[in-house]
């Protein structure tokens, strides 16, 4: 990637959209097959249509709500069983799905000595191998446990829209930071406020609406593959 700007303190990265073709219910799905009976999975699976168009539209109203009812379909997974499947769920859904433009990008900021913080709206145990693998830092959604077994609730609420901002202030005043001096990169509209939280905001292979934003604010906007 040419022209990144010199001297940054920081790169903030969302995940799905931008640095991977990747959503929060690829995971899901595979979490189900692995863990449930061939006919329960079926049978779930059949009703998987009428729960993605209450997830659309609830996403539309609010992601954070959304992305909790998507992330209610853990319930009752345990810890034990998530171990096992997670790194192959990362391999399967998240890392063959890497954009080599965003690998590119991201070696070049670490060449600058550039630290990289991935802050996702997907759960934490997915992407935390993509952390390790990448030498970054990960400010992600994190599900709720209780004896062993996931409730199906977030802890605290989902890392979208605001909240991402809020995380994102947060890492820079922990680590003495200034975000006039930090970039962000992210995909949707949903990423406005994170990427409006930085001096240099990187839009990657934008939805409308954030297309529409980032032309009128000039903007940088790149297409990854």
């Amino acid at each position: 990637m040419k022209n990144l700007p010199d001297n940054l303190q920081a790169a903030y990265f969302d995940v799905d959209g931008t640095l991977a073709k990747s959503n929060i219910v690829e995971p899901l799905l595979y979490i189900k097959k692995q863990s449930m009976s061939p006919f329960r999975y079926r049978f779930w699976k059949a009703m998987l249509p009428i729960r993605f168009v209450y997830w659309t539209i609830l996403d539309k109203i609010s992601r954070e709500k959304s992305a909790a009812s998507i992330y209610r379909q853990y319930k009752g997974i345990t810890i034990e069983k998530m171990n096992v499947l997670k790194v192959q769920c990362y391999q399967e859904k998240y890392r063959k799905k890497i954009f080599p433009n965003a690998l590119d990008t991201i070696n070049l900021l670490k060449e600058q000595g550039v630290p990289i913080v991935l802050v996702s709206g997907s759960l934490d145990i997915f992407l935390q191998p993509l952390a390790e693998e990448l030498g970054t830092e990960l400010l992600a959604s994190r599900l709720e446990s209780k004896n062993g077994i996931y409730t199906g609730n977030l802890e605290g609420i989902a890392v979208t829209g605001k909240q991402k901002v809020i995380l994102i202030n947060k890492h820079a005043h922990q680590n003495q930071l200034d975000l006039g001096k930090c970039a962000s990169f992210g995909d949707s509209s949903d990423d406005i406020p994170m990427l409006s939280s930085v001096k240099y905001p990187f839009v990657i292979n934008p939805d409308k609406r954030l297309e529409v934003f980032a032309q009128k604010n000039n903007w940088k906007s790149l297409i990854w593959s």
